[in-house]
């Protein structure tokens, strides 16, 4: 048995626009553009980034939602990409989807016994009395009471209903589960105990994570590892205590600079990183690194030459030409204490409430 579930390698996803006129050229948006990664299994791998840097579309291509221009996608040695429809049907059971909108992902129109039953209906060989014995198991696993199956999505609460989206993400006993910002809709008291609950899932039925999220602070709580995209492109990646103790490209540090410090000593000592303008637009993606158009300490190699992701340190790469090793150290052209980012263990809300 392979140690990673999931690997994906040079995965592009290329969306062509309608031409505006007859006469006009056709344009590309390079939504996801030669990115790469791994996830162990039974472990969760984070995906973060500002809005529109690919990470939901490099997750929806992952589970072929959407077709990849090219790459690889294997699931546990099994290669996605080439799979025919039927077969993709059958590896389905295998890999589900947590989505983000916990409002608009149910159907008004069915209950909540029949929308997490219907993907066994279609994904397993199961009978009736299983099926609905697993409904209840997995409506008492998420914290909603049994009576509450015969209700309707509206006469729920949004984070209930993200409880309900994730008994059905959860119907098929899938071995990965994608999780497409699964908090960012909820409030935050709520955000804790759905994170809770992610985490107490995983551990009790041995799922993998492929967690998608622009908030840090949400990834640090759940993701053992994690990949830092801009524009497309993973700029950052390794495990977590790495990546938030030594942030090492200067995307990265922008982002962790942005969170605010628990203690008010460092709110005061931490250095604030302000970026200028907004991303550039994946149609026409910048020549060379697409971060240099924002990024304070850029040179003239870094207009013109695009850097590769590089290993500088065990499970630490970054995508950086102002990034080396010397003499066994690694100088970077940001520097944060590790202190900014607190590594928390500590229990947050466990209430079955939201």
């Amino acid at each position: 048995m392979s140690e990673n579930l999931l690997e994906v390698n040079d995965l592009r996803v290329y969306y062509t626009l309608d031409r505006p006129t007859w006469f006009a050229p056709a344009q590309t948006v390079y939504a996801v553009d030669g990115v790469s990664f791994s996830v162990r299994r039974g472990t969760a791998f984070g995906l973060v980034g500002e809005s529109g840097c690919g990470k939901s579309t490099t997750a929806l291509a992952t589970l072929r939602l959407i077709e990849p221009t090219s790459g690889s996608i294997r699931l546990d040695k099994t290669e996605l990409t080439t799979l025919g429809s039927h077969a993709l049907r059958s590896m389905r059971q295998r890999m589900q989807i947590i989505f983000q909108d916990p409002y608009s992902s149910l159907n008004p129109r069915s209950r909540v016994a029949d929308i997490i039953e219907e993907p066994m209906i279609l994904l397993t060989g199961m009978r009736e009395p299983e099926r609905r014995q697993r409904v209840d198991e997995l409506i008492r696993r998420v914290g909603l009471r049994p009576e509450q199956k015969r209700l309707f999505p509206h006469q729920f609460s949004g984070g209930q209903r993200q409880r309900i989206g994730i008994a059905r993400a959860l119907a098929a006993r899938p071995e990965l589960v994608v999780c497409d910002e699964p908090v960012s809709a909820l409030d935050v008291a709520i955000q804790a105990q759905i994170l809770n609950l992610l985490a107490e899932l995983r551990h009790d039925l041995g799922l993998t994570y492929l967690f998608i999220s622009h908030d840090l602070a949400v990834v640090q709580h759940l993701c053992e590892a994690l990949a830092v995209m801009y524009l497309g492109k993973i700029v950052e990646q390794g495990d977590r205590r790495a990546v938030f103790s030594q942030p090492l490209h200067p995307y990265t540090h922008a982002l962790l600079s942005a969170e605010p410090a628990k203690d008010p000593a460092l709110r005061q000592s931490s250095r604030r990183v302000a970026l200028q303008g907004d991303p550039p637009s994946p149609i026409n993606p910048p020549s060379g690194c697409r971060f240099h158009t924002r990024c304070p300490y850029a040179e003239a190699r870094c207009r013109q030459e695009l850097p590769s992701l590089r290993e500088v340190a065990p499970g630490h790469a970054v995508a950086c030409h102002l990034v080396r090793v010397e003499g066994g150290k690694i100088i970077s052209p940001v520097s944060m204490p590790a202190t900014v980012m607190q590594f928390h263990r500590d229990a947050v809300p466990t209430s079955r409430g939201g």
